[in-house]
């Protein structure tokens, strides 16, 4: 029987794109990397991945070799949690991770500082990025996002969390005084939008009293694919937009933003937690994940701006 050695160098190479970068991950050497998948590949006559200096490229032999491959090391990893859960061994390893950088700056960093405090030995990477991350090909473990249709994958695990609710917002020097009633008004001025250019721009708002909805499509003045370009191009006067209402609750208790037709909440998200369908997860990811839950839920409790 061949190493299982092999099988864990295989699956890193190709989950990390290529032997430098599996090398770079896992303190490695890329040398090693290489000569044992030569010999594996040798000793069963097959070809797994084809390579030159400037290519790198899994064949289809080598890609159902990698799903078999991953399920051994997921189904270890899920061996060794059961060890652990009973051991007094410390919680430790790297957790790869992605945020919208909003999110992070107003919910997410207190958490992680908290986390970090109590388990010394983990290490974190930051992905921070309002792009809708794949965690099964981004090479990263968990994914926190704000969610505003129902998820359709079933190859990923989704965790709702909390729901925040969105307003509709404005800078005084664009409204020079006027006050919106209806919301026919909104056509009157220029929208910011989140989302990239080719995507349809829209506001679905409902109202707080009763169950009426209605959708408002946009033609908007700025687009941004960052929360952040939404923030600042409101700040500047340059349109009406639709952000968090804890993003901007400072601002509009300061009279920097107005809040728009209050009596409307714009868009409602869900967010959510994100990882790849398993049967296990390392103990660590497990407690950050109940951590994050836990800590947001008890956040949304005490201010402003959430459904839970």
């Amino acid at each position: 029987m061949h190493s299982f050695d092999d099988y864990y160098y295989f699956y890193l190479v190709v989950k990390h794109g290529g032997f430098s970068a599996a090398s770079e991950a896992t303190d490695i050497t890329k040398s090693k990397l290489s000569r044992r998948i030569l010999d594996l590949e040798a000793k069963f006559n097959v070809t797994l991945i084809q390579r030159s200096t400037r290519h790198f490229k899994v064949t289809a032999l080598g890609q159902e070799f990698f799903e078999e491959c991953k399920k051994i090391i997921e189904h270890a990893d899920h061996i060794e949690n059961i060890l652990l859960k009973q051991s007094s061994i410390e919680p430790q390893g790297l957790i790869k991770f992605s945020c919208p950088p909003m999110m992070m700056q107003h919910q997410i960093q207190p958490l992680l500082t908290q986390f970090l405090t109590t388990y010394p030995k983990v290490n974190i990477e930051m992905e921070l990025s309002s792009r809708r991350m794949d965690v099964l090909n981004d090479d990263i473990d968990l994914a926190i996002r704000t969610n505003f249709s129902a998820n359709e994958d079933s190859s990923i695990i989704v965790r709702d969390v909390i729901k925040t609710t969105h307003c509709l917002v404005a800078s005084p020097a664009l409204l020079q005084g006027r006050q919106l009633t209806h919301i026919t008004e909104l056509y009157d001025f220029p929208s910011i939008a989140l989302g990239s250019q080719k995507q349809a721009s829209h506001w679905h708002l409902h109202n707080i009293s009763h169950a009426e909805q209605i959708e408002i499509h946009l033609q908007p003045r700025v687009k941004s694919n960052d929360l952040s370009g939404v923030y600042h191009a409101v700040l500047d006067g340059l349109g009406i937009a639709d952000l968090p209402y804890l993003t901007v609750e400072k601002d509009i208790q300061s009279g920097r933003l107005i809040h728009i037709l209050p009596e409307w909440c714009s868009n409602i998200g869900t967010v959510q937690l994100v990882y790849a369908s398993r049967k296990g997860q390392a103990m660590i990811m497990d407690k950050f994940i109940e951590h994050l839950i836990q800590g947001m839920r008890n956040y949304a409790d005490q201010h402003q701006g959430y459904l839970t």
